[in-house]
């Protein structure tokens, strides 16, 4: 890139000018950064280091004390916005596309191999700078995303048929004349996978799909003791969520199923209330219980206990 429409486009003041006329790479990552490029500095320390890798210009917030006169030095407002300006840009050139996505759907974008932003400049600084023409990118941040492009894609239902019985541990679904046998998630999370299916067609995409990439809830299969066993060893399950968005979005596809129960920690507005997970233990009167716990510590306690022997056995 030509360096003066580089400065126009992020709005710089040039604090010295160097002896080169253009830039063929941008970096914030002085252990990634190359010669002949542009480095985004937060301090002094950080610009210095970048000129003895080579590179031709500095962008930084401070006025930077000169260690090179044959290196551009600039000067902008705010360092994040002179990145924005420069992806959006970016953007343009390389034809980049957004899908907004609430968190749940974006579960599936990533099992659905999209590209998923964090909707921080600085952490997707490498995914957008080195990502092909015409990428499509997923994020759940509206306004991170209108920094980036003007516009965005979202999804929309889709139709489709669920096949067999409804299930919590798999699903299998007929869509725009496509059989999807036993997938490894819940037929409540059908709509999410049906409309990402719709838009992919709708935009030619290459299909691909790792349910083994899904996070959701994890399923615990407890026995006559309230204890974790194998995978279809008794009628009772609970299902584990860490979050209150997913606790939340089960609550709603699941309030009105039979046998179904929630309990929380110091909660009025669910069926069990506990203050510590023995107590948990103690409640059976279900067949599906969702729970909102860090799973390490459901898991230790639940787990059936080794009894080791003395020396005396």
């Amino acid at each position: 890139m030509n360096i003066s429409n580089f400065i126009e486009l992020i709005n710089a003041q040039v604090l010295n000018y160097g002896a080169t006329s253009s830039v063929y790479d941008f970096g914030i990552d002085l252990n990634k950064i190359k010669q002949a490029s542009v480095f985004f500095a937060k301090n002094q320390e950080q610009a210095n280091y970048a000129v003895k890798l080579g590179v031709y210009v500095i962008v930084s917030e401070e006025k930077l004390k000169l260690e090179d006169k044959e290196v551009f030095y600039l000067q902008v407002d705010n360092l994040e916005e002179a990145i924005f300006r420069l992806f959006r840009f970016f953007c343009e050139e390389k034809s980049y596309e957004f899908l907004y996505c609430n968190n749940i759907e974006l579960k599936f974008a990533k099992a659905f191999n999209f590209k998923i932003l964090n909707s921080n400049i600085l952490l997707d600084f490498d995914l957008l700078k080195n990502s092909k023409e015409k990428t499509f990118f997923c994020s759940s941040d509206e306004n991170f995303i209108l920094k980036l492009k003007s516009n965005f894609h979202t999804l929309k239902s889709c139709e489709y048929e669920i096949l067999g019985y409804k299930s919590l541990f798999q699903t299998s679904v007929l869509c725009k004349n496509l059989y999807f046998k036993e997938l490894k998630f819940a037929f409540f999370y059908v709509d999410i996978f049906t409309s990402f299916i719709d838009f992919i067609e709708e935009q030619k995409l290459p299909f691909s799909f790792n349910d083994k990439k899904l996070e959701l809830f994890k399923a615990y299969f407890l026995n006559s003791k309230n204890e974790i066993c194998v995978f279809g060893g008794s009628s009772r399950v609970i299902l584990l969520v860490e979050n209150e968005e997913d606790f939340d979005f089960i609550v709603q596809k699941l309030q009105n199923t039979k046998d179904f129960k929630i309990a929380l920690r110091n909660s009025l507005f669910c069926d069990f209330s506990y203050s510590h997970l023995k107590e948990l233990k103690k409640f059976t009167d279900f067949k599906y219980c969702l729970i909102k716990e860090n799973q390490e510590d459901f898991v230790s306690y639940f787990f059936p206990k080794k009894i080791e022997n003395s020396l005396f056995d």
